[in-house]
């Protein structure tokens, strides 16, 4: 059932699917198509758009974006198909990993149920240029299925850990399963698999930072002093909470500013819950104790670095979640299920009966985020209604209607997004959007936003001690000679 349902809200929209902003330069006009080799050598961006700067270098996922390209072209509907197949993969994986964890079939397919329709899934699923973490999500419950069983231990140590690199080469959020999986396996399997597990997750991190970073070269800054920040910390309380409360703000564009976010209740109860499950686990341990301080623990470790990425680039994003989400659920199905099964039947039922109408209440907002990511104007459209003041959103929406023919609401967005920028330039470059909007109010005879426009990046350039260019400044002599 949780593969039908997943199939029926994700398949269909893939056929009027299309390109979504790094769609475009990471497939669709990929500058180097068919260079299988130049996506291990070189950072991804570069590779794809000489885009300079920046630490991506994802070569697996890009692998499998070239391949299919070159067997199926370099159209939007069938890349929406391959993420969705993967996706249906990942339900597949929980569903094992929870049965692995003793979670019983019923049980097993309500969990897989959850994952497959929760609204977070769309923004990983429906963005083709997020393969990454579909994929990623695939290699890592691979290897906790691997770990998890019962065949000789070297061989399943050796198993999990190329498992674990080939969801790294997919995404490097992958990283921190180096320390959820051998926390796992001590609580569910004791001191020497998840000390040979983590020997060698460690061991393959370290050799897959290296091999990063002949790529691409270091970080420019300390994961590690960063997260000691306000802003992460928040957006990681803040994302502990997510899937249960789900905030209007879990789109794509959503901003984050340091203060915004206030401290979450519910992500610390979460942190609460985690602490509780660990001393019951040592005061008297249970299957449904265990297996819910796996589940807790592995939630709050996985979800760190997405949460790291949003307060890097005050970008915050579902899609971030996807991966955590995969690889917490069978611990936690596996935890409820081990809760129920002392309960008589009836009871049992009323339990699955509840928690199947809670998945399914779910379902209406996740189809509803599956048209948002049918195309560009559907996703900044939505966006822009839940999010008014969202400058980014604003900004897309605006050059939108504009080359829509929608000149004057498409250029007073853009204008009013200009007055209220992010502090991100990874997120908005200012100064361009000032020049590019100055020279598309001045190609539809808006001479005063044009001026306006250019006033500006002339002032914030001289602010800066940098040279305006020539073009620029005759540009704004001829808006003059054209004023009346």
């Amino acid at each position: 059932m949780p593969l039908v349902l997943a199939g029926v809200v994700f398949l269909p929209a893939s056929s009027g699917a299309d390109w979504i902003t790094d769609d475009r330069y990471l497939i669709a006009s990929h500058l180097r198509p068919g260079d299988v080799v130049g996506e291990w050598t070189t950072p991804t961006h570069a590779h794809a758009a000489d885009v300079v700067g920046g630490y991506l270098w994802r070569p697996l996922t890009s692998t499998v974006y070239q391949l299919h390209a070159a067997i199926f072209g370099r159209t939007p509907g069938p890349f929406r198909v391959l993420s969705a197949c993967v996706h249906l993969v990942n339900i597949v994986l929980i569903w094992a990993v929870s049965r692995r964890l003793g979670a019983p079939a019923a049980a097993a397919g309500l969990g897989a149920l959850l994952f497959a329709l929760h609204p977070l899934a769309p923004d990983a699923v429906c963005w083709i240029s997020d393969l990454y973490d579909v994929l990623a999500a695939s290699f890592l419950l691979l290897g906790g299925w691997v770990a998890l069983g019962s065949g000789r231990l070297g061989v399943r140590v050796a198993g999990s850990a190329a498992l674990f690199l080939c969801a790294l080469l997919s995404k490097e959020a992958a990283l921190a399963w180096a320390a959820a999986l051998p926390a796992a396996l001590l609580l569910l399997r004791g001191w020497r698999p998840a000390g040979l597990h983590g020997v060698a997750l460690g061991l393959t991190a370290a050799l897959h930072a290296s091999w990063h970073a002949s790529i691409v070269g270091a970080f420019e800054r300390s994961a590690m002093d960063m997260m000691r920040q306000t802003p992460f910390i928040r957006t990681w309380l803040d994302y502990l909470w997510w899937p249960v409360g789900m905030p209007v703000e879990a789109g794509y564009t959503h901003l984050l500013t340091p203060g915004q976010i206030p401290l979450s209740v519910g992500g610390v109860s979460v942190l609460v819950m985690l602490t509780a499950s660990l001393l019951a686990v040592w005061l008297r341990p249970s299957p449904a104790v265990r297996n819910l301080a796996v589940g807790l623990g592995i939630w709050c470790v996985m979800v760190a670095p997405g949460a790291l990425a949003a307060a890097s680039f005050l970008n915050q994003a579902a899609r971030y979640l996807y991966l955590p989400l995969a690889v917490a659920v069978p611990a936690l199905v596996a935890s409820v299920a081990a809760s129920a099964d002392g309960l008589p039947p009836s009871r049992r039922q009323l339990v699955a009966f509840l928690a199947g109408a809670w998945i399914l209440s779910w379902a209406p907002r996740t189809l509803t985020r599956i048209g948002d990511w049918s195309s560009e104007p559907a996703l900044y459209l939505a966006e822009h209604e839940a999010e008014p003041q969202n400058p980014f959103a604003a900004k897309e929406l605006g050059r939108l209607l504009f080359g829509a023919g929608e000149v004057d609401a498409g250029l007073r967005l853009w204008a009013e997004a200009l007055e209220r920028p992010p502090a991100s330039r990874f997120v908005m470059d200012v100064q361009a959007e000032r020049l590019e909007l100055a020279q598309a109010a001045a190609s539809v005879g808006r001479a005063p936003l044009a001026v306006a426009s250019l006033d500006a990046f002339i002032a914030s350039e001289a602010r800066a001690g940098r040279p305006v260019d020539p073009s620029v400044t005759a540009l704004r002599a001829r808006l003059d000679e054209g004023a009346p």
